[in-house]
C-alpha cells in the first residue's frame, strides 16, 4: 500500500517540473548579477516547499491510510506519512537536478520520470516479497 500511493504520489510531483524551469531561468540571471548563491538557491527552494509537501503527504496519506484500514496508532501513521513526505521530497531534489541540466519542458519531464522509473524498479517495486528478504 505504502509503495502505491508512494509511487503515485511522487510521479504527480513531475507536475511542477515546469516552474522549476522557470525558477531557473530567473535563478540564472540574478546569480550572473551577484544577487545570492547556488547553495542560497537551493535551500530556499527547499525551505518554501516543505509546508506544501507536508500537506500532500498527510492528506492523500491519511486517506490511504485510513481507508485501507491499515493500523490505527499515531506511530504507524506517523512512519507513513513521513515515509511519503520523505519520497516526495527525494522527487523534488531530482526535479530540480533534472531542470538544472535539461532545460527543455518535455524534454526534462521525459528524462525525470524516466529516472523516477528506474529509482522504482530499483527499490523493489517489482519483485516477490520472498526475494525480498
Amino acid at each position: 500500500m505504502l509503495m502505491f500511493v508512494a509511487s503515485f504520489l511522487t510521479f504527480m510531483a513531475i507536475g511542477g517540473f515546469p516552474s522549476f524551469v522557470e525558477d531557473m531561468k530567473v535563478f540564472e540571471r540574478e546569480r550572473l548579477n551577484g544577487h545570492y548563491s547556488i547553495g542560497a538557491f537551493v535551500i530556499a527552494n527547499t525551505l518554501s516547499s516543505i509546508p506544501y509537501l507536508l500537506v500532500v503527504s498527510v492528506i492523500p496519506g491519511a486517506l490511504a491510510y485510513y481507508l485501507a484500514g491499515l493500523r490505527d496508532e499515531l506511530d504507524h501513521f506517523a512512519y507513513y506519512t513521513s515515509v511519503l513526505f520523505s519520497c516526495m521530497l527525494v522527487v523534488e531534489s531530482l526535479m530540480m537536478i533534472v531542470a538544472s541540466i535539461v532545460p527543455n519542458y518535455l524534454m526534462g519531464i521525459i528524462v525525470g520520470a524516466g529516472i523516477q522509473g528506474l529509482m522504482i524498479l530499483g527499490g523493489g517495486f517489482f519483485r516477490l516479497p520472498n526475494d525480498l528478504l
